[in-house]
């Protein structure tokens, strides 16, 4: 089982197209959540895992949107983890077999793809990870609404850094097919509604000018 295979449901299904979305910061970010559960004895990865895991890298999207860094010690002490954050050693390329999530991280993963495909963009970025955290209530999104960051704040400010700081991840085909499919879904429907409507329109006129007749 890879190290994402069990991300939302747990049954064992894997979701390649998720986590090859999602970007390098967001996967040390989920890293860094193991090693914290791992540190407390926990057998599964909670929201305050996933929380610090998002305040232990400098300069990413979700570290510069919420200030986590800087209010590590006090974000730690609210969702009640040790003061002391974990180590994680690096290890190269390597990951860990599984990734075990409990039910309030699984629902915060899943809001966090769909504020990704709420921004219509291919890659999950840490900045998503945390609005996906602050999508319902849990201990992470009291903790960070300690800090005067709320969901709203988060998206404003998470949209003017995509126009200050550029991804780091280029551009590849699978990022132009999911744009594609995105755009399809949204504009097809509308256009079939305005041709169905349209004909209908036509019909109306022809059968008035056929009674006018």
């Amino acid at each position: 089982m890879g190290f994402w295979g069990e991300l939302f449901t747990g049954t064992g299904g894997s979701h390649p197209s998720v986590s090859e979305r999602l970007t390098e910061a967001s996967r040390r970010a989920m890293r860094f959540a193991q090693a914290e559960m791992l540190h407390r004895g926990g057998t599964a990865v909670s929201v305050a895992d996933l929380l610090a895991g998002l305040g232990v890298d400098e300069n990413t999207r979700a570290e510069r949107v919420g200030s986590l860094k800087s209010n590590a010690f006090y974000l730690r002490w609210l969702v009640g983890l040790p003061a002391l954050p974990a180590i994680w050693i690096e290890t190269g390329s390597e990951e860990p077999e599984r990734l075990e999530l409990d039910l309030e991280a699984k629902r915060a993963f899943a809001f966090t793809v769909m504020e990704a495909d709420r921004d219509r963009e291919y890659w999950i970025d840490s900045d998503h990870l945390l609005r996906g955290l602050l999508r319902f209530p849990n201990r992470a999104h009291f903790a960070v609404l300690k800090t005067e960051i709320n969901l709203q704040s988060a998206r404003l400010a998470s949209r003017l850094d995509r126009e200050e700081h550029l991804p780091d991840e280029s551009s590849n085909l699978k990022v132009v097919k999911y744009l594609v499919r995105k755009y399809v879904a949204l504009l097809v429907p509308p256009m079939l509604s305005l041709v169905c409507y349209l004909y209908i329109l036509l019909q109306g006129f022809g059968l008035t000018a056929s009674l006018a007749r």
